[in-house]
This record gives C-alpha cells, sequence and structure tokens, in this order.
C-alpha cells in the first residue's frame, strides 16, 4: 500500500512539472464511429509531453467508410487525400506487411505437434516429445519474408483485420514441400469460417524458387486471418524445406494518416502504393528515393541490399571447372568460370587465380549404349542398335535383340532422361542454378551454397519388361539399380546436423515421393543396390543437403561448409523399356522388330527343345523369356493363377479341415477409419484406410489421394499426382469444421502392394497379438486371415510393412458385418510396422454341407410332411443351397409299424416251414408204421430185434407207392383224413380178419431202363 502510494505521488509531481501544452503539442485525431457511422475530429495532445493548454474545437469528420486512393494518405488538418512524398508509400485505406526483420505489431504465432507419435506409424519404441521441435520450426522473420518448416506440427500466422468497409487480402508465398499442406483460412470475431466458398484457400505448391500469389476477398468487420502450415512428413522426404511469405497486403482498414517509409534495399517516387526493390551491387538507407551504387571494384551487393560488402580476395571455392563439348576433331579441354555473380578480388596480394585452361584432349567415349550423334552430344542408340559409347552404333545381328538399360559412366554432360535443379530460401542460396555439375568421371553436388541449400536429381524411367507379381511372400524384381557415390561432411556443430544425401523413388501408382535410403555425414566411395518391383514409370532422385539447422531461419553465409559434396560416379539399371544397349541377347525363337519373338504369356522356353511349354496348373510366370520349368512360381495358399500372370483371391476358400468358404459377398472396396486423435489445440484428425479383399476387378485398384496437391501446380519439379493404388493403403483426413468445408485428405501410402496368402491357420503366435492387440475372441472361433504385405520400408520397419485382415466368423451379424480395430491400438497398429483389423461377418462362415444340417420333421397330416432343416452355428446357407423348410410326402403309418409288419410276417414264413418239415416227417413215419403192420403175422407185429427194413433199406425195396383207383389230386385231398382213416382201421382190425390196407400194392423196384 505504501508503495502505491508512493508511485501516485512521484507521478503527480512529474505531471506538475510538465509545461502547458502549445498549438504545436496537439495532433488530431478521430473518435470512434457512432451508431450512424459518424465521427468527429478531436485534437490529442502528445503523451507525457505537456498537460492543459487550448486544443481546437471538435468538429466533424470524415465517414467512416471513407478512404483515400493508393499512394495517397488523409491530410488531417485538412481531411483532404494528398500524394505520399518520395522514399514512403501508402495503400490508401490498407496495410502493407513486407518488411520482416520481426514480426510485425498485430500478428501472433502458434505452433502445435499433431501428437508425440509419429502419424505415419512409428513403434511405441519410438515417441519422441515434438513440442521443442514445433517451437523451432514456427513462423519466423527472415529479414525478406516470414518462415516455417515442415516437421509434424502445425504452425500458424495470425493477423486481426477489423475493416470498415469489405476489402481483400493478397499474400505471395513459396511452398513446394510435399510433406506439408498449406492452408490459409478467414474466420469471424467468434474463429468460426464464413462459409464462402473463399474463405478457405489451399495454395498450390510453387516451382522452385518462385512466388505464388493468392488473393481473398473480406467482408467488412473483425476478420481473423490465419496462414497454417500442416507438416504430415512421415515416409516422404525428411528433408526440410521453408515454407515463405514475403509479402502480406490488406485492403478496407480505413484511412491512413501518414505514409510508410520504404524499407532499406527499396526507394519509391512521389505517390507511390509500392517499393522498389534495389538491383545487384546497389543499396539504399530506409526511405530512400534511390538506390546508390557501390563500389564495383571493391564492394558487391545482392538485390535489395541494405548496404554494400566489401569483396573479399578471390580463393578456390570461387571459381568451379568443367569441360568444353567435344569439338569437330572429338576434342574437348579442362576449362575454369568464376561461379556468378562474382563476389571477389583478383587484384589483391592475397588473391588466387584460377588455373590456366587446358590443352585440347580426346573426348571421352559416350556411356554404354549411347552414340555421339552431332559430333558433341551424346544419345541412346537407336531400336534395335547396340554400342558401347566409343564409336558408332550397330545394328544386332539375326536372331538377336538388343538388352536395354542404363549404364552411366561418363560425366561430360547430364544423360537426356535426367534433370537438375536447385533450390534455397535464399535468392542467392545456390552458387549454381542448374545444380549438380557434371564433372568427367562424376557428377557433384556443387560448392558454396548456402546452408539451407538443397540439390535435386532425378532420372526417369518409362518402365520394365516382364510382369508383376509374388513369389514366396517376396515381390517379384523386375529390374534392379545399382549406384556408386560419396559424401563428404565437414561441419561438426551442435546446432545443427552433417549434410545428407537421400536416395527416393516415385511411381504413379504410389504417388508422392519415398525416401528409399539416406546417408548421414561422410561416406567414402561405395555402391548401393535396389531391387525395382514395378514395372510400370518410375522416377529416382538424388538429393543432396548440406545442413538441416536448428536455426534454419538465420542468413547462413555461402563460404561456410566449402567442402559438403556429395559425388555420384555410376548409375545402371537393368531390363528397362528405354534407355541404350551396350550388347544383344540371343534368341532362341527368332527375332521381330527390335526384339525376341517371345513366348505367349503363361508359358516358358523348354531348354532342351527351345519350344514354349505352359506353366503346371496354379503357378506364375513373370516374364516372357523364361527359360526352364523352374521359372514357373507356385502361388500362395488360398490364391488362384490368373492365366499365369498373377495370384489372386477368386473369393473361394477351402481350409485344412475341409470347410468350404464363399467371401462373394466382400467384393469390392471397403473401408475403415481408426481412432478420432486431436492435437493441443484440439484440431481433429484420423487415419482412414482403404482395402479390397478378393476378386480380380479390384487387385491392386483400392486408392487413397490426397484432395489438397490434386491441384497442385504442373510445374512441380516431379509432376507427381498424389494418389496411391494398392490393394490397402491409408492418408490421414482432417474432417471439415463447418457444413461448407472442405476436409483434408493428405498424405497417402500403401500399406499393402499385394496379397501373400489367405490362410484360416490361426498360429499360436498370431492368436497371442490378437489378445495382446485388445480382441476377445477365442481360439475355437472360425478365423480367416488375408495378409497383404509392401516392401516399401520406414525407419521403424526395415523389411516393410504387413497388413493382416481377419475374417471372423460370426453367424449373429447382421448383413456384410463390422470392421474392428485393436482396441488397445485403435489406429490400426501396435507396432508401426504390422497393422490389424478383424471383420466379424456372418459370411466369414465357412458354407454349411448337407452333412452339418440338423433335421427334424414334422408330423404326417393328409399325406404331406413338414421337414425342418436347422443348421448349426458355425455354417452359412448361401442362396441355392439346402432351404430351411422342405414338405415332403409321407404315409400315416410309423416306421414302427413297418418294422412290426416285417417281423410278423418273418415268423409266420418260419411257422410254415417249421408245419410242412413236420408234416413231411409225420408221412414217413406212417409209411413205416404201415409196412411193419403188412409184415407181421396173425396181426402182431415183429419182435424189437427183427424189425422191418432199415431206412437205408428202403428204397432199395421200393421205390414207389401207387394208390390204386385214386387220382393223384385225390390223394393230395385225402391227406388231411389221414389220421382219421387210420384210427378207424385200427379200430376194425378185431371185426375183420382180412388185411385192412388191401388198397395198398407195393410193386418191385424196376430198373431205370423200363421207364
Amino acid at each position: 500500500m505504501l508503495l502505491f502510494v508512493l508511485v501516485s505521488f512521484l507521478v503527480t509531481v512529474k505531471g506538475d512539472q510538465l509545461p502547458t501544452c502549445q498549438p504545436s503539442n496537439f495532433h488530431y485525431e478521430y473518435t470512434e464511429c457512432d451508431s450512424e457511422g459518424s465521427r468527429w475530429r478531436v485534437s490529442v495532445p502528445k503523451p507525457n509531453v505537456c498537460v492543459g493548454g487550448n486544443p481546437n474545437p471538435p468538429v466533424r469528420g470524415k465517414d467512416c467508410k471513407f478512404t483515400c486512393t493508393a499512394g495517397t494518405f488523409l491530410d488531417m488538418e485538412s481531411q483532404d487525400c494528398k500524394s505520399c512524398p518520395a522514399g514512403t508509400y501508402s495503400l490508401g485505406g490498407g496495410v502493407r506487411f513486407d518488411e520482416w526483420t520481426q514480426i510485425p505489431k498485430g500478428f501472433e504465432v502458434k505452433s502445435e505437434s499433431f501428437s508425440t507419435e509419429n502419424l505415419f506409424g512409428k513403434g511405441s519404441g519410438e515417441k519422441e516429445d515434438n513440442s521443442t521441435t514445433c517451437t523451432l520450426a514456427g513462423w519466423k522473420p527472415r529479414f525478406f519474408s516470414v518462415a516455417a518448416y515442415s516437421k509434424d506440427c502445425i504452425s500458424s500466422l495470425i493477423y486481426t483485420a477489423n475493416l470498415v468497409r469489405a476489402g481483400r487480402v493478397k499474400f505471395e508465398y513459396q511452398y513446394e514441400d510435399d510433406n506439408s499442406v498449406f492452408h490459409f483460412v478467414v474466420q469471424n470475431d467468434q474463429c468460426m469460417s464464413y462459409g464462402d466458398k473463399g474463405s478457405s484457400h489451399w495454395p498450390s505448391s510453387t516451382k522452385a524458387n518462385e512466388w505464388g500469389s493468392v488473393t481473398v476477398n473480406l467482408k467488412s468487420g473483425v476478420n481473423i486471418l490465419k496462414w497454417k502450415l500442416i507438416g504430415i512428413g512421415g515416409s516422404k522426404v525428411k528433408f526440410e524445406k521453408l515454407a515463405r511469405i514475403r509479402l502480406i497486403e490488406i485492403e478496407g482498414v480505413g484511412y491512413t494518416s501518414e505514409c510508410n517509409k520504404c524499407p532499406a534495399g527499396t526507394y519509391s517516387l512521389a505517390g507511390n502504393s509500392s517499393c522498389i526493390s534495389c538491383p545487384e551491387n546497389t543499396f539504399s538507407v530506409k526511405g530512400s528515393t534511390k538506390c546508390t551504387s557501390c563500389n564495383s571494384k571493391t564492394e558487391y551487393s545482392v538485390a535489395s541490399s541494405a548496404k554494400c560488402t566489401k569483396k573479399p580476395a578471390c580463393q578456390e571455392k570461387d571459381y568451379f571447372q568443367y569441360s568444353t563439348p567435344c569439338d569437330d576433331k572429338q576434342q574437348t579441354r579442362k576449362m575454369y568460370k568464376w561461379k556468378e555473380p562474382k563476389i571477389c578480388r583478383e587484384d589483391v596480394k592475397e588473391a588466387k587465380t584460377f588455373p590456366a585452361s587446358g590443352q585440347p584432349e580426346a573426348c571421352p567415349p559416350c556411356n554404354p549404349g549411347m552414340w555421339r550423334t552431332n559430333g558433341s552430344h551424346c544419345d541412346f542408340c537407336p531400336p534395335s542398335y547396340y554400342g558401347d559409347g566409343s564409336k558408332a552404333c550397330e545394328k544386332c545381328p539375326i536372331n538377336t535383340a538388343p538388352l536395354y538399360g542404363i549404364q552411366f559412366r561418363w560425366w561430360n554432360e547430364l544423360p537426356p532422361n535426367m534433370k537438375s535443379i536447385c533450390a534455397s530460401s535464399e535468392d542467392h542460396g545456390c552458387s549454381t542454378k542448374g545444380g549438380w555439375l557434371p564433372s568427367g568421371d562424376h557428377i557433384h553436388s556443387g560448392l558454396g551454397h548456402s546452408d539451407d541449400a538443397y540439390l535435386m536429381m532425378t532420372m526417369k524411367i518409362s518402365g520394365f519388361h516382364g510382369s508383376e507379381g509374388v513369389v514366396d511372400g517376396k515381390a517379384v524384381k523386375v529390374g534392379e539399380i545399382d549406384f556408386v557415390f560419396e559424401l563428404t561432411c565437414d561441419k561438426e556443430s551442435d546446432t545443427s546436423e552433417p549434410c545428407q544425401l537421400f536416395f527416393m523413388e516415385q511411381t504413379e501408382d504410389r504417388g508422392g515421393t519415398s525416401v528409399v535410403q539416406s546417408w548421414k555425414g561422410s561416406h567414402s566411395k561405395q555402391s548401393y543396390r535396389y531391387a525395382i518391383t514395378r514395372t510400370g514409370p518410375v522416377t529416382f532422385s538424388w538429393a543432396f543437403q548440406k545442413t538441416t539447422h536448428g536455426d534454419m531461419f538465420s542468413h547462413s553465409d555461402p563460404t561456410n561448409d566449402i567442402d559438403d559434396m556429395a559425388k555420384i560416379y555410376s548409375i545402371d539399371v537393368n531390363n528397362t523399356l528405354d534407355g541404350g544397349a551396350s550388347r544383344c541377347e540371343p534368341c532362341p525363337r527368332g527375332s521381330e522388330g527390335n526384339e525376341c519373338v517371345p513366348c505367349e504369356f503363361g508359358k516358358y522356353i523348354e531348354t532342351n527343345t527351345t519350344q514354349c511349354q505352359e506353366c503346371p496348373h496354379n503357378t506364375v510366370i513373370h516374364t516372357t523369356h523364361g527359360h526352364g520349368i523352374e521359372s514357373c512360381k507356385a502361388c500362395g495358399e488360398g490364391l488362384t493363377a490368373i492365366k499365369h500372370k498373377a495370384c489372386f483371391s477368386n473369393c473361394l476358400y477351402s481350409d485344412h479341415m475341409g470347410r468350404k468358404f464363399d467371401f462373394a459377398k466382400f467384393r469390392g472396396f471397403h473401408e475403415v477409419s481408426g481412432a478420432t486423435l486431436f492435437t493441443g489445440s484440439g484440431t481433429q484428425y484420423f487415419h482412414h484406410f482403404n482395402f479390397s479383399l478378393c476378386g480380380e476387378e479390384t487387385m491392386g485398384q483400392t486408392l487413397c489421394a490426397n484432395n489438397v496437391s490434386l491441384a497442385k501446380s504442373k510445374h512441380h519439379l516431379f509432376d507427381e499426382d498424389e494418389r496411391v493404388k494398392s490393394q490397402v493403403c491409408r492418408m490421414i483426413v482432417i474432417p471439415p469444421k463447418g457444413p461448407r468445408d472442405k476436409g483434408i485428405s493428405a498424405q497417402p501410402v500403401s500399406l499393402g502392394d499385394y496379397l501373400i496368402e489367405v490362410t484360416g491357420n490361426t498360429s499360436q503366435d498370431l492368436f497371442k497379438m490378437m489378445k495382446d492387440e485388445g480382441f476377445d475372441q477365442t481360439s475355437s472361433d472360425i478365423f480367416t486371415h488375408f495378409i497383404f504385405k509392401t516392401d516399401s520400408t520406414t525407419k521403424a520397419c526395415q523389411i516393410g510393412r504387413k497388413v493382416i485382415i481377419t475374417l471372423h466368423c460370426d453367424i449373429s451379424e447382421k448383413g456384410n458385418g463390422t470392421i474392428e480395430l485393436p482396441s488397445k491400438c485403435p489406429d490400426g497398429t501396435c507396432d508401426g510396422c504390422i497393422f490389424h483389423m478383424m471383420w466379424h461377418s456372418r459370411h466369414a462362415c465357412p458354407r454349411c454341407e448337407r452333412a452339418d444340417y440338423e433335421v427334424v420333421k414334422g408330423e404326417c397330416i393328409n399325406g404331406k410332411q413338414k421337414v425342418h432343416y436347422y443348421p448349426p452355428k458355425h455354417c452359412m446357407i448361401e442362396g441355392g443351397e439346402e432351404p430351411l423348410l422342405r414338405v415332403v410326402k409321407c404315409s400315416t403309418m410309423t416306421i414302427e409299424m413297418y418294422i412290426a409288419i416285417g417281423l410278423a410276417a418273418f415268423v409266420a414264413v418260419i411257422l410254415v416251414t417249421i408245419l410242412l418239415y413236420c408234416w413231411n416227417r409225420n408221412r414217413s413215419l406212417e409209411y413205416k408204421y404201415m409196412k411193419l403192420v403188412s409184415g407181421s403175422k396173425d396181426g402182431e407185429l415183429p419182435a424189437a430185434e427183427t424189425c422191418g427194413y432199415d431206412e437205408e433199406d428202403e428204397d432199395e425195396q421200393f421205390d414207389t407207392v401207387e394208390f390204386k383207383n385214386k387220382s393223384f389230386f385225390q390223394k393230395f385231398k385225402g391227406i388231411g383224413k389221414k389220421d382219421k382213416t387210420i384210427k378207424a382201421n385200427y379200430l376194425s382190425m378185431d371185426m375183420e380178419d382180412d388185411n385192412p390196407f388191401e388198397s395198398i400194392q407195393l410193386t418191385d423196384k424196376k430198373a431205370m431202363s423200363t421207364l
């Protein structure tokens, strides 16, 4: 409290000591506008200069919407517009920002990271804190521009403009980084987009060292202008490229009461709305009306310089060697040339002069497969010709064909299919605009470039012979590139990294430019070899970057790191469609045109007969000149060969248990999105996956695109269209915030270029991985795994990446089911290298066979019966299979009744058989008895020991029995009366003395011949 009283006292004392304000101490200002759009001009004293005085009375001011024209200002004394004096400029009713020695007043810079994990699949072990990196990467003043470079960050430059009338904003920018998205948006005071089509703009990329311009209309009132650089790098090119803004103009902000002085390095005439840059070797101070020339002998300056710089003594770094083109005598000589612009002195004592020109010498030969077309320029041999580079090309002999390829050994000039460029954020950051310099037996990156310079050299190839495919889980090699290089990096410091060399590949179906390999720091002369698996057009690139500063925003001295250099000695590429041929290959089947007569696709050349033989079933061959059956390669499990060209899944699969699956419902393209992620400030984004499982029509046609870079300038170095075609691909999506906003899809990348196998075998390792990822299925569930692979590598995945799409049989799912990402890794991967999705669907179940159904029959009613077929839970009924209900004809008798009747009939047959047997046996006994009786005397039966004939003698004595006076039918009828007759005869034996069997007469046995 005491301190407050003391400060108040001192202020009061100081105010009492100030003099009384005089008329010269007052200046005019306008009051705030009232509800009617009016305002007053009032006199205001300069603060802390005087007190009291007699200010002029207020007068009515200009309308609130009044502005002066460009090149004029509002004189507050007269309230009239007057022209700006020389050395100044004015936009009238606007402001311009073109001097960036510091962030101008009213601007705000924000930087934030996407997340602590790399967006493109860094493993959990590769996490890093990007907060410090994003702060360094944010927008920073760089003298003549404000710049930022891409990391995995969002860097925002924000300005709030209060417009009294509708106006516009114009800005000039430079942006050519494939690893970032440049976005400009206009919002109101509630930070909401106006929703107009022009309020959100995605500036297209610019050509190297050139500037683009964007103009957007603004509404009156508060306008929040945001320039965002969204870095979403990952698997793309890693070296930094600055995005820069050098000019921002805003119109509609109201009047300006004074003109702005021209910044140093520029000048203006009276009434100018902008300043003019000073040319090279001139300079100017702030507010100049003209540029002053430097001393041409001792000083130099670049364009827009605020002062001249003393020329140093010339050194070796200030000149370079080159070879003159071959002359008519096939001779060349070594020459030396000063770098442009020349900024050194030769007339001082310590100066070095370049050596004298060399003596004429024989031109080195052209590269193999090339020849000298006009005495100096080397070009590829024409079709059907070959050459070693030392003489004219020759036509291939009969039954041979040229073997095309790239063989660069000599670097007298840049080959016809290559181009080079140097890019820097500084106007004179490249010592040579051409970038890489041919130098006899090698090509090098040059000397004297600024620290942030990068030098790009590209080589385009139209394609390769053969066809793409997969064998044993690996992509078939259709070609190979081999180059020899050397890297020299002298820079060693704590604030920067050493120079780097990047080798990159860009194909039409993958889009973008992917880093294949990179080298940091010095490397001795060595070779690198890379297998090519795509037959389509490809662009290979070599990029040299001197340093990756933490302090990339400071001016660099081109004299630094003079020895940092990359050299490439040779480049070899084989099996190309274009290029030159250094030799001819024999053609077993003859030649046609400039190529060997090929076999039909799917056939190989039999080694012994040189005849074309078809490959075995379900095998593929990737060349029309394959020798031997070993050229035919078998497809993986669950895959089918398409005319021996490629392996794919036809949506039908049978597992090791004999179960049959029909995945026809999974044909076509499918998609799934990862978990929603947020940046530190709440910006929403997620990963989106597109894929196709089976069917020839969708094989390799899944598309992921960058909807920002599709509108890029066609002058881009690679002429690339940021689209990726593969089996499985992924892209980053930033959803729109409003109904009229445009969402972003960026950084497409292939995760699965080809299908390795389809298998129902869930190994222990795979099942454990599923558990670790958070899937809660059991080992008894039915799974089918589609396994995809890409050979494109990342820092974390040196052998490429893999995608497993698991189809889980769930008969309870409706429609095509649901696709699920791992609950513990909701972005699709837990290590950045293996991505996993699980598709729960009833169509993932095996087809039901007849033996799988449970059959239940209903009651038979009116001769018809309902038969119900209940499928088990593990299989799926498809169209055309056994229906769930059938009605069949039936009988009212049950199966039990049929069985009982059958048993009864069987028993009856047995009983009848037994009865007949007993009857026959009884008849035989009866006959024996009658025989005994007829042979007895006086009615007495013989004794037991003298009993009649034995059974075996019976047939000897009597062959037949004749019944007199009776027919055979009557005798048969009489069998039933036998018992009664015998009984009656026994009863009459006592009454009659005669033989009771006199009607039966036994006859003697007759010989066979008498019959």
